[in-house]
């Protein structure tokens, strides 16, 4: 046997191992958020303007890949806000009614659909019935810098339209899910006009931090759920008269 076929005969079968494993990465590539220890709340900054979510305009997107492709649906916001000094952002508070979780996914028919939403809310995931609120309180803002930015490896096209350009503005703060809080930091696209201000963001979080666990593991082959869950944020907000 040549040099070349016996090579060929050690490579054949890695090749064919490895192949499956490129074509089931489904997960979503785009800004990977930093998770770390909560942060300890500090004294109120001034505020001078106060912007309250709109939440009929507000759209907060969740998607979440198996093995064997994604799903994807909302998170809905009951309330929140955020806060201006002398037109700087300085904090913000945002509440989310976790009963109201759901799949929103093309890819599915009606019962579909209601059999992962009801799925999402059960004690597998969620569990509303127990944790009815998530909430996500901004503890600092800083300038965006781009050489920060946290990615996980080339960007396919199908997630091209998933990155938010432009970014402006580096967020921190905690997010609380099932009594679990864990700090996260991630990008967004913040911009402010007399009465409305508007914020983009799309990042990855790992969901096993918040002890979301279910179907995490990779041994489980083809029924694993990855820990990674891409959010997408298109918020608006008006300004209240204080």
């Amino acid at each position: 046997m040549s040099s070349k076929q016996h090579l060929s005969t050690i490579l054949t079968p890695v090749i064919l191992l490895v192949l499956p494993l490129i074509a089931c990465d489904t997960t979503v590539k785009t800004e990977e958020a930093e998770i770390g220890a909560p942060i300890l709340h500090k004294s109120l900054a001034p505020v001078s303007d106060l912007y309250t979510i709109d939440t009929a305009k507000t759209k907060v997107t969740w998607i979440g890949a198996k093995i064997t492709g994604r799903h994807n649906g909302i998170f809905k916001i009951s309330n929140g806000n955020l806060h201006l000094d002398n037109g700087k952002l300085t904090g913000g508070n945002v509440e989310f009614h976790m009963p109201a979780t759901r799949s929103d996914d093309k890819n599915l028919d009606e019962a579909g659909n209601k059999k992962l939403t009801t799925h999402l809310r059960s004690s597998d995931f969620f569990d509303v019935a127990r944790y009815p609120t998530a909430t996500f309180i901004l503890t600092s803002i800083s300038p965006y810098d781009s050489t920060r930015r946290k990615q996980s490896g080339p960007v396919p096209a199908q997630d091209k339209k998933l990155l938010v350009k432009g970014a402006t503005h580096l967020l921190t703060g905690n997010l609380t899910i099932k009594d679990k809080t864990r700090s996260i930091r991630f990008p967004a696209k913040i911009a402010w006009q007399d009465d409305m201000l508007t914020a983009k963001a799309n990042f990855n979080i790992d969901r096993t931090k918040w002890n979301l666990v279910y179907r995490a593991d990779k041994s489980l082959g083809n029924q694993t759920i990855y820990p990674d869950v891409n959010i997408g944020i298109d918020l608006v907000a008006r300004r209240t008269n204080l």
